[in-house]
């Protein structure tokens, strides 16, 4: 064979490599919708081929891009054999060669040619791939096999492109060369992340919950709604475990608006709605289809004894997503301000230690360490907008409500008039009179 027509072959083989690798990169960047649109064109027969087995004609692209690599190896070594004469020196030159031509010309070029152009360079090699990928067979999926079998943790034939894990080092990558926001990475992780959350991570503990009594009339349920400042609330009877249904403010409301008076004693039971329940091992990427699919915004959470665990709203699982919602009216206060007349306004978070140092009051309590649980513990149950308590002569009042959750954020507090040493508070919650543990209600969606 002539020196030429192997530098003709190994030139062809170099070609139809780079054209491979271009082919490779641009399906891998591949917009579905792009793709849907060039199915339209002349090509399109062979790419919808492709697209329904994407797996099987990378694996043969990928074959063919190696055969050719070699193929071109090989013509370039044999022509440096046929000149110099000496196996060793041709070798060495073939090597050269074939490192910088493959590194540019296959390599590099080809990769960025494919990027940048994606939808050309498909519909340029769709048919070829499909003819590369007839020809060669099932011969790729037993090579995969093979390398699957020497090698028990590699990536099998069905495989996709990328693993979760490569796309995570490519996002990660890609933020520290702040080609993305840094926000945005992790609204990418956030939603990997999804489908490996259980329900019961996100949930609304049971102990946090706000429920309503039933048999409670229209005017107490309002009460609560407005102090609350919840819009949906679980109907209970006797305990957290036997809820009737979700009491929903705008359904109170329509009961309420143009009515006669008497409609403020009609019993909540009455405008009720169906309760969905579902397991608190179920991960929050099925339960948040299913509450779009089924335009349904709380659901109780269940263990595994049936029991009431919680409570989760939509809104929880898109927290998950895309981090904590804050409302307009959450504001910056100090943790404790001086109103004078011997009453201060104290954060839920301050600590006990610090509420005893104002008042000169030693307190100590083992299960607590914020003045917003003191109050809770000293209530028995959740408070609101509302409930007061008297702790070692100090009148604590929940003054107001912060956040999606709309948790007390802010207490007040100022020396009782008579110490109360039963440490009984009393709760102006009119919708939650016996002494369960109650769910948080869903959010106001204003």
């Amino acid at each position: 064979m002539s020196i030429g027509v192997l530098i003709a072959m190994a030139v062809v083989f170099v070609v139809l490599a780079g054209l491979l690798t271009a082919a490779e990169s641009a399906y891998s960047y591949l917009p579905r919708h792009d793709a849907e649109a060039l199915l339209e064109g002349r090509s399109g027969g062979s790419l919808r081929r492709i697209l329904d087995a994407p797996v099987a004609h990378m694996q043969a692209l990928r074959f063919w891009r190696v055969w050719f690599e070699m193929a071109t190896a090989v013509s370039v070594a044999t022509v440096f054999q046929l000149l110099l004469d000496n196996i060793w020196l041709a070798g060495l030159l073939a090597t050269v060669t074939m490192a910088a031509v493959g590194f540019v010309l296959v390599g590099v070029s080809p990769r960025q040619i494919g990027r940048r152009h994606v939808s050309g360079v498909v519909v340029l090699t769709a048919n070829l791939v499909r003819v590369l990928r007839t020809v060669l067979g099932p011969v790729p999926g037993w090579l995969v096999r093979v390398g699957t079998a020497v090698a028990p943790g590699a990536q099998g034939q069905d495989a996709a492109f990328l693993t979760e894990d490569e796309f995570r080092e490519l996002v990660d990558r890609a933020s520290e060369a702040d080609m993305i926001e840094d926000a945005e990475a992790e609204f990418i992780h956030s939603v990997f992340e999804l489908g490996d959350t259980k329900v019961r991570s996100v949930m609304v503990p049971r102990t946090d919950m706000v429920c309503i009594q039933s048999g409670s009339t229209l005017r107490k349920a309002m009460s609560l709604f407005l102090r609350s400042g919840y819009s949906r609330v679980p109907v209970i009877q006797d305990s957290a475990d036997r809820i009737l249904g979700i009491l929903y403010l705008k359904d109170v409301a329509a009961q309420l608006h143009g009515h006669p008076p008497e409609a403020l004693d009609r019993p909540v039971d009455e405008v009720l709605r169906d309760v969905r329940y579902v397991p608190e091992s179920k991960a929050v990427s099925e339960l948040l289809q299913e509450l779009q699919r089924e335009s349904t915004h709380v659901a109780i959470v269940i263990d595994e004894y049936g029991g009431t665990a919680g409570l989760v709203t939509l809104e929880d699982l898109i927290e998950e997503i895309v981090g904590e919602i804050v409302d307009e009216y959450d504001s910056e206060r100090p943790e404790i301000e001086d109103l004078g007349d011997g009453r201060f306004r104290l954060s839920s978070r301050t600590g006990i230690d610090d509420l005893g140092e104002i008042f000169g009051v030693e307190l100590e309590d083992d299960e607590v360490d914020t003045v917003g649980g003191l109050l809770a513990k000293s209530l028995g149950r959740v408070p609101i907008v509302g409930s007061e308590t008297d702790i070692h002569g100090i009148r604590l009042h929940a003054e107001r409500l912060e956040g999606r959750r709309n948790r007390v954020s802010h207490v007040l507090a100022w020396r009782a008039p008579q110490a109360a040493d039963d440490n009984r508070g009393t709760d102006a919650d009119s919708g939650a009179d016996d002494r369960s543990h109650t769910t948080e209600l869903v959010p106001r969606n204003d």
